[in-house]
């Protein structure tokens, strides 16, 4: 038995750890603009029925190194990150119905 588990004793890294996957709404918005005012509201009202997601929002004026890393062209504009990585995005041309499914996918 003495032997069987002096195997064991060794460890090796077989495999990465498992994280928790973590959802990010990241709003990037004009203070200047009109329609960023109403697409905020929406987001304001969408984070209210989905809770457990987090929402960050960023004026592009105060930070404009920030939308160059998403490769932001046009404001209002909505990006889903799952670990970092960007998984949907959603601007204000696409509409409030889009907002809503890119919360509901957060969420799981």
């Amino acid at each position: 038995m003495k032997h069987f588990w002096k195997g064991f004793h060794h460890t090796t890294k077989s495999a990465a750890p498992v994280r928790f996957k973590k959802h990010v709404i990241v709003i990037y918005y004009s203070s200047e603009d009109p329609r960023s005012s109403t697409f905020r509201s929406g987001v304001h009202n969408l984070s209210i029925k989905y809770p457990s997601v987090a929402v960050k929002s960023i004026d592009i004026h105060r930070d404009p190194l920030k939308p160059a890393r998403h490769d932001i062209h046009s404001t209002p504009t909505a990006i889903l990150l799952k670990d970092g990585r960007e998984v949907d995005r959603v601007s204000a041309d696409d509409g409030t119905a889009l907002l809503g499914t890119l919360f509901r996918r957060a969420q799981t």
